[in-house]
This record gives C-alpha cells, structure tokens and sequence, in this order.
C-alpha cells in the first residue's frame, strides 16, 4: 500500500511539472498573439502608405531612412516567423495537454486500485474479527 502511494505522489510529481511547463507555453503563447496584433497593425499602416512616402526604421536611438517595399517585406516575414512560432506553440500544448490527461488517468487508476485494496483488508479484517468472536462466543 505504501508502494502504491509513493508511486501516486511520483506521477503526481509529474502532473505539477506537465502543469508548469503548460503554463509556460500558455504565456509564450499569448505573448506570440501579441506579437502578431502588433505587427499585423504595422503592416496595415504600411498598407495605407503612398508608394513614394518615408519610412523610418528605429535602430537604438538612431531613426534609419528605408525603402517602403523593404519594410513591407520585413513585416510580412516577421508574421510569417510569428505565425510558424504560434503553431509549433499550439502543437506543444496540445502534447502537454495529451500527456497531462494521461497522467491524470494513471492517478485515477492508481487511486481507485489503492481504494479497492483498502476495502478488501478492511473486509478481511473485519471477517478476522466477526470470526474470532463467534470463536469466543463458542
């Protein structure tokens, strides 16, 4: 019994670990959602430019002059990086989330195998004592 229960806390060990490493993803995930908003603002703005008009690129402290098709390109392949980041996220998660409910049934099937023998010595105990009364009573 004492196995079984040591065993229980492992996997549950390793539930809390499923746990944290889901919230991480979670977070970078929602960091990548923002990430896309904000580029994807800057390529509308792009968008609404004249084709003669200025771009400016900050670098540092530095604004830099460059070309408006230049920047378009930069922005669309910086959401196209983006967007490849948030589907292996996503992918990521759906395989913590596998694994997570996989641990979950282990427990569960440990904690009712756990309840069962406990139910069977107690039985048993009980059937010890009903028979050494009925012994005494003899």
């Amino acid at each position: 019994m004492a196995e079984m229960k040591e065993q229980v806390d492992k996997e549950f060990e390793n539930y809390k670990s499923i746990n944290s490493d889901l919230q991480e993803l979670m977070f970078k995930r929602q960091q990548f959602y923002s990430s896309a908003n904000e580029n994807g603002m800057v390529a509308q703005e792009l968008d609404l430019l004249a084709d003669d008009a200025q771009v400016f690129k900050m670098l540092g402290p530095v604004l830099i002059k460059q070309d408006l098709a230049e920047a378009k390109d930069n922005v669309t392949k910086r959401l196209d990086f983006i967007q490849d980041q948030m589907k292996n996220c996503q992918e990521a998660i759906e395989g913590k989330q596998k694994q997570q409910a996989e641990v979950v049934e282990k427990i569960q099937k440990m904690q009712q195998a756990m309840q069962a023998t406990a139910a069977a010595e107690a039985q048993k105990t009980y059937a010890e004592i009903a028979n050494s009364a009925a012994d005494e009573d003899s």
